[in-house]
């Protein structure tokens, strides 16, 4: 029993594993130059695009406070924070693609993911 039970933990490390792969290697193939434009166009849009849901909702509650930073006195937001916006997203979306596209050049190569490179 105790064998079995090893067995199936390890069978569900292994779909975490290439689901992880699976997610890494689609947000690669996203265009860096579509999250630029999406980002200058609706700032949340490049994180549609990439398929980061997590840093979507990092970015709205960051919006939202730098919202209440950078609003006028009608409580809309001025030029500088849709610039803020807009520049973060692309930044934070085209790094992200870097990243995927480095993980997947070291699982190509055969390094282990897990190791920190040192540069």
């Amino acid at each position: 029993m105790d064998k079995h039970l090893q067995e199936l933990l390890q069978q569900e490390d292994q779909k975490r594993r290439d689901e992880e792969v699976r997610r890494t290697y689609a947000l690669s193939q996203k265009s860096e130059g579509m999250v630029i434009l999406l980002s200058i166009l609706l700032a949340f849009g490049a994180y549609l695009y990439t398929r980061r849901w997590k840093a979507l909702m990092v970015f709205l509650g960051w919006c939202f406070f730098l919202g209440v930073l950078f609003s006028d006195e009608e409580g809309e937001v001025s030029l500088p924070g849709l610039f803020l916006a807009s520049t973060w997203a692309a930044v934070d979306n085209c790094s992200a693609i870097q990243r995927a596209r480095e993980e997947i050049e070291r699982l190509r190569s055969g390094q282990n993911p897990d190791v920190d490179r040192q540069t």
